[in-house]
């Protein structure tokens, strides 16, 4: 019983803690209307978006949010149409073809060098010689996902989320379809300790439903 007590006790400090920390609403944005049936996390970015190479690069942010996140946490990270035109949906699909193979890690980094540093990713051809160089996967296995029918009904999936969201700026996240956080402002902010600060607030914001 005392354990329990301790326990919960613990937890009660803990968020109240949290609560003082980002009490003044600095840290975050909230919408005037809540967006429903949406994963808790939503995270927003362009592979050709110069700012979202950046912080990928300095905090590994799409690993850390999965490293640290609680297990029945839903999160889902979004790339978006609205930069790069014709190839910018082409990598839309990449991303989605990623995610279902599980070698997003493997390829958001090269990805992103192909196509702000090197400029070698000009079509789909471009796009599935990274997939084969950076992960385990067969060319075979590569096509299956890449014309499989059910790629296409979690793009449309995808690109419905995005235009509930009605984001128009990146790298941002939505927290319970309400709280909204823009990087910009957390470097400014965190300036010390980012990452740790970031999973802080991302742990706050998810208990405020």
């Amino acid at each position: 019983m005392k354990q329990l007590l301790i326990f919960l006790f613990s937890i009660l400090f803990s968020y109240n803690s949290l609560s003082c920390e980002f009490s003044n609403k600095k840290e975050y944005n909230i919408r005037k209307k809540n967006i429903s049936d949406v994963p808790e996390i939503m995270n927003f970015f362009s592979f050709f978006c110069p700012y979202c190479y950046e912080i990928e690069k300095n905090y590994n942010i799409y690993k850390l949010i999965k490293k640290k996140k609680n297990k029945n946490i839903n999160i889902k990270t979004y790339h978006v149409n609205f930069l790069g035109g014709k190839l910018g949906k082409i990598l839309t699909k990449a991303w989605i073809v990623a995610e279902q193979m599980g070698v997003e890690d493997k390829i958001i980094i090269p990805i992103f060098q192909g196509i702000q540093e090197t400029h070698t990713i000009q079509n789909v051809d471009n796009i599935k010689k990274i997939f084969l160089k950076n992960t385990s996967i067969s060319i075979k296995k590569y096509n299956q996902f890449w014309n499989s029918f059910f790629i296409k009904i979690l793009i449309q999936k995808h690109n419905d989320d995005i235009k509930k969201a009605k984001l128009n700026f990146i790298p941002t996240m939505l927290i319970n379809g309400k709280y909204i956080i823009e990087f910009s402002k957390l470097e400014v902010l965190f300036k010390n300790n980012f990452s740790k600060k970031y999973i802080k607030l991302i742990n706050f914001l998810l208990k405020n439903k």
